[in-house]
């Protein structure tokens, strides 16, 4: 099954999000402060970047076909 550009912009992003909380959650005892917050930081930029390109998805969509 090949993914749209959409598809790929958007859950490529939340697959490394995902992955980098499991890595925090998993490796929390080992991780100093800083590299918690950083791969926290980095999941949470993942995930708006994901939903950013959900926004226009829909936006372009609605904009194409209508509301209706």
């Amino acid at each position: 099954m090949k993914l749209t550009a959409y598809e790929r912009h958007s859950l490529i992003p939340l697959g490394i999000g995902v992955s980098l909380l499991l890595v925090n959650s998993l490796c929390r005892s080992f991780l100093d402060d800083f590299w918690k917050g950083f791969l926290c930081g980095m999941a949470l930029m993942c995930f708006l970047y994901a939903l950013w390109t959900l926004v226009l998805f829909f936006k372009r969509n609605f904009k194409h076909y209508g509301n209706s």
